[in-house]
């Protein structure tokens, strides 16, 4: 049953991530600039927040189906909306922002219940490899169909919703998880122990999202003068990216509680050979930063879902794994601030920054570990 629940996450995470091929399509079609497309790019995070916050707290009281199925109805009509992005920049914003707050309802609920689902050793990374398969595979075949079909701008999301649509049949006969609540579990609340876990995994968790966005949504844009079939070389960028995410997992448990300080070192060296790649316009270094950068996401984001499920209470898990998200999230504005700060300091420069600047949070999270463990908290059961 888990697989049918983590198809509708492939699908979800399909269309959230499908549009960082397009921009290549938009950025020709449409004229909009390094910075529109950043707005947009950023613009879905924006209403995922609410949607991760409210969605996880609500699937902890009601339910996981109760959250991700009326959710899903919700993203595929966004998708349906931005399939009308033609029509200006105001479009594609109402539909990214829309998708966005049905994809914080879907994700954090839906990664809950396949970890429910799954046994605690299986369950964060089921949830993070449907997720990051639909990230890395639905951007290889909406830039395909982009590249080589009719309407470039409409047959992708025509395609999507129409997968979607499946996932979401096949996900209604999947049972429920939650459990009702007692007056005991009814009664608490997020308190001191949920505080603490989120507190130490803020210097890392932008970085999942952030170490992602490098090659997904920076380096395609500007390797587009310099390659011939850029939808496609983005496309084949993205899938890289995330691919070397979903392999590179299965080293979180050999890394234990320190996978996440190795992700921020892969991360930021990926980092550093994306600034080179720009410096020297070698597209093809970029698939090399690509796999970097691809391995510091999957090493973040799976050591911090494993780190959650183990340390928080069952009554607030969804709520504490969709704020962990909101912070993952945090990286997407990357794009944007990198084309802020690139007018002035250049892209080679503003990478070379990006990379020291995670290296500076990679030593903040192995000094708050150190102090943590001394302290006597849980930080290694997991």
């Amino acid at each position: 049953m888990h697989a049918r629940v983590g198809f509708l996450l492939f699908t979800a995470g399909w269309g959230a991530n499908h549009f960082a091929s397009l921009l290549v399509v938009y950025r020709k079609e449409l004229g909009l600039s390094p910075s529109a497309l950043g707005l947009l790019f950023g613009a879905y995070a924006l209403g995922l927040v609410p949607g991760l916050v409210l969605a996880g707290r609500a699937s902890d009281a009601r339910g996981r189906r109760a959250l991700v199925l009326p959710a899903s109805i919700v993203a595929i009509a966004a998708s349906a909306i931005l399939a009308f992005g033609s029509h200006g920049f105001a479009v594609l914003l109402a539909g990214r922002l829309l998708f966005g707050l049905a994809m914080g309802s879907i994700m954090s609920p839906g990664s809950v219940w396949v970890q429910e689902l799954s046994t605690p050793e299986q369950g964060p990374r089921r949830a993070t490899l449907w997720l990051s398969a639909g990230f890395g595979l639905g951007p290889l075949v909406s830039g395909l169909v982009a590249q080589l079909a009719p309407a470039p701008m409409i047959v992708p999301y025509a395609v999507h919703v129409t997968v979607m649509a499946i996932a979401l049949v096949l996900a209604r006969v999947v049972p429920e998880t939650a459990r009702p609540r007692t007056a005991d579990a009814k009664a608490s609340s997020f308190g001191r122990a949920e505080l603490r876990v989120l507190a130490q995994l803020l210097p890392v968790a932008p970085w999942a999202f952030g170490f992602a966005a490098v090659t997904v949504a920076i380096l395609p844009g500007i390797m587009r003068p310099y390659v011939e079939r850029p939808v496609i070389y983005a496309a084949f960028v993205i899938v890289s990216t995330l691919l070397s995410g979903v392999l590179v997992q299965p080293l979180t448990s050999r890394l234990g509680p320190r996978a996440d300080l190795v992700g921020l070192a892969v991360g930021a060296a990926g980092t550093f050979v994306a600034a080179q790649a720009v410096a020297i316009r070698s597209p093809a270094l970029v698939f090399g930063a690509a796999l970097l950068v691809g391995a510091g996401y999957g090493l973040v984001i799976t050591t911090g879902l494993r780190e959650v499920a183990a340390r928080v209470a069952k009554a607030q898990l969804g709520t504490v794994v969709g704020i962990y998200y909101v912070l993952t999230y945090i990286g997407f504005a990357l794009p944007f601030v990198h084309a802020v700060v690139a007018k002035s300091a250049g892209d080679v420069l503003t990478l070379r920054a990006t990379a020291c600047v995670a290296l500076a949070s990679l030593v903040i999270r192995a000094i708050t570990s150190s102090v943590v463990r001394r302290r006597g908290y849980r930080t290694d059961s997991y």
